[in-house]
């Protein structure tokens, strides 16, 4: 009697353990498969990101080719970043910005933009005339040229997209303006102005404006869309491999 009942026991235990482990491989094979469709997913994005800045890439080639005269009606983009524009206008000095903590050959200073006045424009416009080195103390500004008249400005168009890591403050009290970073639509709130969505990057054998040599951040390139979509792939084909495997060698200890 005695051995039949340490029999008995013996099955249940293995027919709970068998049953624990058949709960915990159901669970386990939902998270891997929860896992497995978020990794392939974002291949695909990758993939699908890649593609934008492909089209995007072939239209900033087209760009080079055609001249604006006149800024863009309506919502501007960044299709129209570094798209070629020649205009005239009027410079307004006493709409002047300076960004802030611009860093050029070791040396720190201020990006200088002023609102541009365009022919039969109700928007005012803003050009970059380049980079300045700032004074050796905080409280005072650089000294800053003007250049009146009516002018022609040639040059490229810089689509601004503001760095959610930085802090958009704007020194409020007069003019000029100092402020951390290019931020149109902050622009517009704290001048009352009406402005067009882009910036006017001067080109280098412009005679006005100082340092014009341009930096264009494109970090993340279509090669580095299509690296990441592979190595999202491969983490997804490593995690079914690995799991197919675990779970024959658990299914053969049962």
């Amino acid at each position: 009697m005695a051995n039949d009942k340490n029999c008995i026991n013996v099955l249940h235990a293995k027919e709970r353990r068998a049953s624990s482990i058949k709960w915990l491989a159901a669970f386990s094979s939902l998270g891997v498969c929860a896992v497995f469709i978020l990794l392939i997913k974002l291949g695909f994005w990758q993939l699908e990101r890649a593609q934008e800045k492909l089209k995007l890439k072939q239209l900033h080639a087209q760009n080079q080719q055609v001249i604006l005269s006149s800024f863009p009606k309506g919502d501007i983009d960044e299709r129209f970043n570094q798209q070629h524009i020649a205009v005239s206008g009027d410079l307004l000095h006493q709409y002047t910005w300076l960004v802030d903590n611009q860093v050029k050959n070791g040396k720190v200073g201020y990006e200088v933009l002023v609102a541009l006045a365009l022919p039969n424009e109700q928007r005012l416009a803003i050009v970059n005339l380049g980079w300045v080195a700032a004074p050796a103390t905080r409280d005072q500004l650089p000294r800053l040229k003007e250049w009146a008249g009516t002018r022609d400005f040639t040059g490229q168009l810089h689509v601004p997209v503001a760095n959610p890591y930085t802090i958009a403050s704007v020194d409020t009290n007069d003019w000029p303006k100092r402020i951390a970073q290019v931020d149109i639509s902050m622009a517009q709130q704290h001048s009352g102005l009406k402005l067009f969505g882009a910036v006017l990057r001067l080109s280098q054998g412009s005679a006005v404006g100082y340092d014009k040599t341009w930096r264009w951040s494109n970090k993340m390139t279509v090669d580095k869309h299509n690296g990441y979509a592979f190595q999202w792939f491969a983490l997804a084909a490593t995690l079914l491999i690995l799991s197919t495997y675990f779970g024959y060698q658990r299914i053969k200890e049962v």
